[in-house]
Parts: structure tokens; sequence; C-alpha cells
């Protein structure tokens, strides 16, 4: 059902793709100005507006777009970023050695997210959009793609196959994971793999609802300006990962408090084992199914269980343990009532171990560390395809994309 089409994709030469290539999940503001200055081909040098917070109105978010816009025609120039001629779709896979993941590199119209041909679970924020609208408004650089998910299909499972046992186009090592991409430009094949999309019913957004909300943005925006639009311009589409749902990690975001509310450790215990079954553990406690949580509490973990009268029968969003931590522990003990804007309550996701997450305990003096077991893509889905939304901060998803491996132009 996704309209997908091929596009001419925007690269690194192979001989700076690690120097390139540039990992911006969580890279604070400072990290990214020392990669500015100790390495000329980042592609760091396309997110200032982003990392020095210059979205404002006015001059400087103008001529901090305008140097952006000059970086990058510089990039392509010198044959640092170099673009294919032919409108081709790629297949993308990353490894690290252990497990590897693949997936469809398109673009996708924006009507299918807009129609709910794509389905979400997760609300956006409006100033969030309008920040990422502004920046594909101004640079035409579309290079952090959605990542979408879908029940595995056999016909595309064999593409993709079949393509990875040709040579591929880019192939570099980054922070101990192998990058690779495939170029697939004849006609014939997108053709095959055009029709195999054409036959999934349902797809999901996995990660980037912001950035498929901002891209529907620019794409009304534009339409609103131009007298006539056939509806297959380049604004009317967005970069795109596709990943079976097999093809998925998910982790889960743990939760860590950093007061107590009132309470002392002991009757705080006490109050908890109303609705939970409390055991002390002498090792650290990752949970390894659902309902289960662990909690790291005055240097001791537990493991605690949800009783089932909180969760049987309640539905599909209730049934997720991030809602039974914030219904039934942060909101009625702890007092977290939005846990969007309550500066007591943090979250850490991701590839984490225990001793990392009591590290972060005891270095930010937080009162309890809460960890959970990983929402699982049926549940995504369940919830997707009823409508609904998760809370915030209820899936971690890998894999996470590297700004400038492939750019999708707009303008």
């Amino acid at each position: 059902m996704p309209r997908i089409k091929p596009f001419n994709g925007i690269r690194p030469n192979p001989r700076y793709a690690g120097k390139v290539v540039l990992d911006i999940e969580n890279l604070s503001l400072q990290e990214a100005k020392i990669i500015r200055q100790e390495n000329p081909y980042s592609y760091a040098n396309m997110l200032v507006p982003k990392l020095d917070n210059l979205f404002l109105r006015g001059s400087k978010n103008e001529l901090a777009f305008k140097k952006i816009n000059e970086n990058f025609d510089d990039f392509l120039d010198k044959e640092v970023l170099v673009r294919d001629t032919k409108p081709s779709i790629y297949v993308y896979r990353i490894s690290d050695g252990e497990k590897s993941q693949t997936g469809i590199w398109t673009v996708t119209h924006v009507d299918d997210y807009l129609n709910d041909r794509i389905k979400k679970h997760e609300l956006t924020r409006p100033e969030r959009e309008v920040v990422l609208t502004d920046y594909l408004q101004q640079t035409g650089i579309d290079a952090n793609p959605v990542l979408i998910t879908y029940e595995p299909d056999r016909l595309i499972n064999n593409f993709i196959e079949k393509v990875c046992k040709t040579a591929s186009c880019l192939s570099y090592e980054k922070n101990k994971h192998r990058h690779e991409l495939w170029k697939v430009e004849d006609d014939q094949d997108i053709a095959i793999l055009s029709r195999a999309f054409e036959r999934i019913s349902t797809a999901y957004i996995a990660d980037g609802h912001h950035r498929a909300a901002a891209a529907a943005r620019l794409s009304i925006n534009q339409r609103q300006l131009q007298n006539r639009y056939n509806g297959d311009e380049e604004f009317n589409y967005f970069s795109s990962v596709y990943m079976a749902s097999d093809q998925l990690r998910i982790y889960p975001f743990h939760r860590l408090v950093k007061d107590l509310s009132g309470y002392t450790v002991n009757t705080f215990l006490e109050r908890l084992s109303r609705d939970f079954v409390i055991q002390k553990s002498e090792k650290s406690v990752m949970p390894s199914g659902l309902h289960d949580f662990g909690m790291y509490l005055d240097g001791i973990w537990y493991h605690i269980r949800a009783h089932e009268e909180l969760y049987l029968g309640g539905g599909a969003v209730s049934e997720l343990d991030v809602s039974i931590l914030q219904d039934y522990v942060l909101s009625p003990l702890l007092h977290i009532d939005d846990p969007r804007t309550d500066k007591r309550l943090v979250f850490s996701g991701g590839i984490l171990t225990a001793d990392d997450l009591v590290k972060q305990v005891t270095e930010n003096d937080y009162a309890v560390l809460f960890t959970l077991f990983p929402t699982s893509t049926d549940q995504l889905m369940k919830i997707a395809d009823m409508g609904e939304v998760m809370p915030p901060k209820s899936t971690w998803f890998e894999p996470k994309f590297q700004a400038g491996l492939l750019v999708h132009r707009i303008g």
C-alpha cells in the first residue's frame, strides 16, 4: 500500500564515508563544535541551526541556513558527497558482528502519512514540527529517514536477499558497526519492488513521527504556494527506511526519579506493595518479561511484579508496562502527572547495562530507578491499528541512522 519511488540519492564518496557520516543521537552542542573544528568533512557542517539553537526568526536564522546550503554545495563540488545520476531505490544493512538489520531505503508519498495508510502510535509536538519543517523548507535537505515497519513479506525478503549478493555501492565501518548500501536502479527491478510494496496491507511508523509530520507540513505548504502541482514533486515525498518487524531491535526507556515525594524508603516500599509483589535481589534486575520491573532504591535492587488486576482487561494501552508504571507508581505515589514535562523524571533509553544505569543514579543523586522490559512490535501494531497512542518514551528503536549516509534533496 505505501507509495514509494526511486530518487537521486546523495551519499558520501566511499573515500570519505567514515569521516562524513555522523551519529547525531544525543549529540551535544559542544561535541558538534569540536567535530566541526577537527573534521572538515563531517556532516556536522549541515546541522548548524539545530546544534547552535539558531531556530529563531530573523537574520541569524537566515544566515545559518545560507551557510548550510553553501556547505552542502561545497561538499558536492569537492565530491565529498556524490549524487547518483539515475533515480534509484536502495538496500541498507547495518551489522555489529552478532546481528544484521536490513531494509529498503526509498522515499514515501506524504499522502500515505496524511491518510493513515502508514499508521502512527505517538503524538507529536507542534513546535518541534515547525522547527523541522523550517529546516526542510530552507535547505531542501532530507537526510534523516523515517523508520517504517511492516509484517515480514516473502517477496520483499527475496528481493533484498538477491540484491545483497551483488557488490555494494558503499561500505564502511564506524563505532563497531558495518554499514552497507546497495543501489537498485534497473527499471524492471524497481517495478518488481514497487508491486511488492503495493501488497503490504498496513505499514507503521516505528521511529520518526516528528520527521514525517514535518515532511507533511512542508508538502502542504508547497502545494498552497503553487498554482499547479501534479503530486509527484519531490516535496511530496520523504526519506524512509522500511524494515520488516523481525528486523527491528526495540529497547526500553528506563525511568529515573529525583525524589520520593515525601516518602521514606520504608513507607514507599509499603505503599508499593499494595499493587506489586516485591522481592529483594542480590544482583541487578533487567526484566525478562512483560509486567516485570526492576527497581534500584537506596543502593538495593528489587524485582517487582504487577498484580494481574492492574492490567488484565484494561485495553492495549493500559497493558503496556510504561502505562502500569505511570498509572500506579509515578502518578499516584510520586506525583509525576505529566511525564513529558516533569523535571524530576528522567528517561534513559537504548543499549544500556545495569551498571550504566546505577552510575547515572549515583552521579546525579536520583532517589529511585525503574528498569522495564521492551515494548513489542505486536503491542505497537495493535495500538496503532486501534488508532490509539502510546505514552511518551515507550520505545527506543534500533537502528538509529547516521546523518549524511543518504540524502534526499527536495529542492
